[in-house]
């Protein structure tokens, strides 16, 4: 008798036997192939929602962000210029925080 689990293991399994534009045509709604995201890319949008998230719980006292964050107020200032951050840009972060708690 097979189980649920048994036959999507057994698609997965049939899936990598395919060639990769078909395996991604089948797992993409789009049919588009999507480029995989760098590590690099990940830790710098998660730097700048940090600091984004720890400006806005103090109110933009860039110093008690710094300690809140446990880095340096100098790295605090240059990581705020590297990503560009803004009073406007740190609300949109906060803003699609809280749809994201919505949905869930």
């Amino acid at each position: 008798m097979r189980t649920k689990l048994d036959e999507v293991t057994q698609t997965a399994v049939d899936r990598t036997e395919q060639s990769p534009a078909a395996v991604a045509a089948v797992d993409s709604p789009s049919s588009e192939p999507v480029a995989p995201r760098s590590l690099h890319s990940y830790r710098a949008e998660a730097e700048a929602h940090a600091i984004s998230r720890a400006l806005e719980m103090v109110g933009w006292n860039r110093r008690r962000a710094a300690e809140l964050l446990r880095i340096s107020y100098r790295g605090l200032l240059y990581k705020i210029r590297q990503y560009k951050i803004t009073a406007a840009s740190s609300a949109q972060v906060e803003a699609q925080a809280g749809e994201q708690v919505d949905e869930r």
